[in-house]
This record gives structure tokens, sequence and C-alpha cells, in this order.
């Protein structure tokens, strides 16, 4: 029997699907990485400059190299990490069950009609329905090829029927849950890489403030010759 459309996993309109929110997920950790790299440029096509005729002696070159390495380190740690975001991912529906996926999992617990369909409340449940409705497809397209009698072959053609619908909506409902996942797996990268982004540009200021220490000009200036009064230059 096929299974009734109440059964079947609601659609919304309003409902942004997996892919297109790993989609956003990774512009904004492309952004990110574009105004990271912008700040390492201006460090290494700026900064030298900068120095240029104001490093005293090798205590400031020494402290504008690190101040310089310090900064360049936050920007390479930030792209790293963000770059994860980026990464492809070879996902299944067994991920569901590790440790960092309890926040989903609790979200699939509230409602699980909405995630697992009529086939059980566990992927091992839906698993085993789309191979249980894959096997009698098989067995039943067999059994039509051979059957000869007409009432036969349509009381098949309607349990094939059943059968095929019954395993593409399970082998969707599994596709979908698999995206799901996906899409929580980059979420949390994204999450990630925004923590150490942050803490990467804390380092990139320090870097920044110990290196323009190091490079400012502070030779003693010669003082000032006095202008002569009007009265002295009159006479």
């Amino acid at each position: 029997m096929t299974v009734p459309a109440e059964n079947a996993v609601p659609e919304s309109g309003t409902t942004v699907a997996p892919g297109e929110a790993v989609a956003d997920m990774r512009a904004t950790a492309k952004w990110t990485i574009a105004a990271v790299a912008a700040v390492g440029a201006l460090l290494l096509g700026g900064a030298p400059l900068t120095a240029v005729g104001k490093v005293n002696d090798g205590g400031d070159a020494l402290a504008a190299f690190a101040g310089l390495a310090l900064a360049l380190a936050g920007v390479g740690w930030a792209i790293w990490q963000t770059g994860e975001v980026l990464t492809p991912r070879f996902t299944t529906i067994a991920d569901l069950d590790r440790p960092d996926m309890s926040g989903l999992r609790g979200i699939i617990a509230q409602d699980e009609v909405a995630f697992y369909g009529p086939f059980g409340q566990s992927p091992e449940d839906l698993r085993a329905a789309c191979r249980l409705y894959e096997t009698t497809w098989a067995k039943l397209a067999v059994e039509r090829a051979k059957a000869e009698d007409e009432a036969e072959v349509r009381v098949l053609e309607q349990a094939l029927d059943d059968a095929r619908a019954n395993a593409a909506l399970a082998r969707r409902l599994e596709g979908r849950l698999v995206d799901l996942v996906h899409a929580w797996e980059v979420r949390a990268a994204l999450r990630r890489a925004r923590v150490h982004t942050l803490v990467a540009m804390f380092l990139v200021a320090i870097g920044a403030v110990l290196f323009l220490t190091a490079t400012i000009d502070d030779a003693p200036r010669a003082p000032a010759r006095p202008l002569p009064s009007p009265t002295s230059s009159g006479a």
C-alpha cells in the first residue's frame, strides 16, 4: 500500500533548503577570506614602506619583524580556519549519530514525522525501510514478468506501484536528511571559523601596534635655533 500523503514530509514555501543554506554559508566564508586577505595584502604592501628610514637599531628591527610576523600569522590562521567551511565533505546518514550532531538530533526529536515520515523514528529505521521497499519492488517486478493471468497482473502492478512509490519516498527522505546533516556540519565549521577569525584579528591588531611602535622615529631632534630679534638685526 502506498504511504498516505498526509504522512509525508510537509513542504513549506518559506523554508530554505539545506543546499541553499550551504551555498549561503560558503558565500559568507568566501567574503570573510577576501576581507582577511585584503588586510594581509595591506600589511605586506604598505607596512614595509612605512618602515623605511624609521628603524633606528637592531631592537627596533626585531620588534618590527615580530609585529609584522604576528599580524601575518593572524591573517593566515583566519584564512586557514575559514577555508574549512569550503572544504568538500563526504556525509552519510550515519554521521547523525556523532556527538557534535546532538543539537540537530534534538531538533529532529521534536517532530520525527517531518524527518523520517512514516518509516520509523531513527536513521536505522529509515535505511531499513529503503532496503525493504526496494527489495519488495525488485521481487514484485520478477513476479510481474512471470505472471500471465490478467487479474494477477493487475494486482502485481498495483503492488509494484506502491512499492516503487514507498521506496522513492524513503530515499527522498534519506537524501534530504543527509543534506541536512551536511548543512549542519558546514554551519558548525562556519561558527568555529568566526571564533578563530575574531581571535586572529586580535593578533593582527597586536602585531600592527607592535610594528608601528617599533617604526616610530624616536631619534632626538636637534634643538631649534632662536630667531634673531628685530632690534639686533636692525643694528
